[in-house]
């Protein structure tokens, strides 16, 4: 029996679901089973099997059982099937794999036979992809682009994305160095830059997220197809390019990433009027897409931006709120009274975090000693004013006794009330008591307009 096979027969053994969950039309556990209790496989494979591990350990490649067993399937049926892509590249440095991706010799139409719950992505029946479901989640399997995997491999973006695996032989394919730039970290093309550039602008950002994500430096020529590229970016989709900018905005080397796309010239046509510290406020900041996004916004038109790249209506509302509240230290004089004013505009504790963590970056970039101490003296009048009340539940009168007070009903007096006892209350907390306020809103009715604001 052929060792493909045998593989796939002891794949379907050992995990009887993963061949029948990716639809695989003629996976016959009974058979396998057959097969092992003569003794026909196991001997065969123990020592092969044993040898796979030790170079899949030494190579830092583990893929889950289900995507090995979706590649014996295609072999079993006479197709080549390989790892590709993104999943050999985080394996070999060892980093979590998103997305394991095949590349096969077998036409579309083969694969939606193999595979009946697979769905088609892609031009054409003949080239293109399927997404397979299986138990590890959905594999992306493609057609050989070009007329073998030599040719699939040399039309991918950059070395380090143009490695294959083959599962069945053991064996890393690297024909363009990929393997060494990544040791190495260099980012390069696979052949000419520019060609790979001007065949996918989208690559220009993303060379920029590979160095935010993992720490790959791209060369000159690289850099000189990014800046060639800032025209073409206008013809990709905006899901596209907020997809790279939002990896690469959490990437713990997103400060570098991002002074990449200041050099290259993108940055300005993406967000134009980003502040001067843009990039090191963002390696600043926590790894947070809100935070380092807000941070890269500082200075540009916001609400033109983020329409522009498709982010959603509730991420758009938080970052416009955080911006227009910030900087949080403005107009604070220092006093505990200050203090509370600026906590209650602010509203939820999430948003103080995330203000104070923006200025504090700010802080840290500009070394100024004195917005130190004010941002010091801003985060101790919180902590005071965190036991101080905010809103009209935290007031001493119910709001019936302040109704009664009034000598009214409920009504837009009332609200008008409350949010005088409560901006009283905030500058000075010991006066919420039940007598102070009656006094201040007896005070209040007697002030001029103090008719209208009781309503007589």
């Amino acid at each position: 029996m052929e060792a493909a096979v045998a593989q796939h027969l002891l794949h379907a053994v050992r995990w009887p679901h993963a061949l029948e969950h990716v639809g695989y039309a003629q996976a016959s556990t009974g058979r396998a089973e057959a097969e092992l209790h003569r003794g026909t496989i196991a001997p065969a494979l123990g020592s092969r099997e044993a040898r796979a591990a030790d170079t899949l350990r030494a190579m830092q490649i583990e893929a889950p059982p289900a995507v090995l067993a979706l590649c014996d399937a295609l072999r079993a049926h006479g197709h080549e099937a390989v790892l590709v892509g993104g999943g050999v590249r985080d394996a070999l440095l060892a980093r979590p794999v998103r997305d394991w991706d095949v590349a096969t010799s077998a036409p579309v139409d083969a694969l939606l036979a193999l595979f009946p719950r697979a769905i088609p992505v892609g031009a054409s029946a003949r080239h293109g992809t399927a997404l397979v479901p299986t138990p590890a989640g959905p594999v992306d399997v493609t057609t050989y682009r070009g007329t073998d995997l030599a040719a699939d491999l040399a039309r991918r973006d950059f070395t380090v994305n143009a490695m294959a695996f083959d599962p069945h032989a053991q064996r890393l394919i690297d024909p363009h160095g990929g393997r060494a730039h990544l040791a190495a970290r260099q980012l390069r093309a696979v052949g000419s830059a520019a060609a790979r550039f001007e065949e996918d602008p989208l690559r220009a950002l993303r060379a920029a997220r590979l160095l935010a994500e993992l720490g790959l430096t791209p060369d000159a020529e690289i850099e000189a197809a990014m800046r060639a590229s800032v025209p073409s970016l206008e013809r990709v989709a905006p899901e596209r390019l907020r997809s790279e900018l939002t990896r690469a905005l959490v990437g713990a080397h997103a400060r570098a990433a991002f002074e990449l796309l200041r050099r290259t010239g993108i940055e300005a046509a993406l967000v134009p009027g980003a502040r001067d510290d843009a990039p090191a406020v963002i390696g600043a900041m926590p790894a947070d897409l809100t935070l380092r996004l807000a941070a890269w916004l500082r200075g540009a038109v916001r609400g033109r931006v983020l329409a522009r790249l498709r982010f959603g209506r509730a991420s758009a509302r938080r970052i416009d709120r955080l911006l227009s509240l910030h900087p949080l230290d403005a107009g604070f004089d220092g006093s505990e009274a200050s203090a509370r004013k600026i906590r209650q505009r602010c509203g939820d504790a999430e948003t103080v975090a995330a203000l104070l963590a923006l200025r504090s970056a700010e802080c840290a970039i500009e070394q100024n000693v004195w917005w130190d101490a004010k941002l010091a003296a801003l985060r101790a009048g919180f902590a005071a004013a965190e036991r101080a009340p905010f809103g009209p539940a935290d007031l001493a009168l119910r709001g019936d006794e302040v109704m009664a007070a009034l000598g009214c009903g409920p009504g837009p007096r009332v609200g008008a009330a409350l949010k005088h006892l409560v901006a009283h209350v905030v500058a000075d907390p010991s006066a919420n008591t039940p007598e102070r306020l009656r006094e201040l809103i007896a005070a209040w009715l007697e002030a001029p307009g103090g008719q209208r604001n009781a309503g007589v």
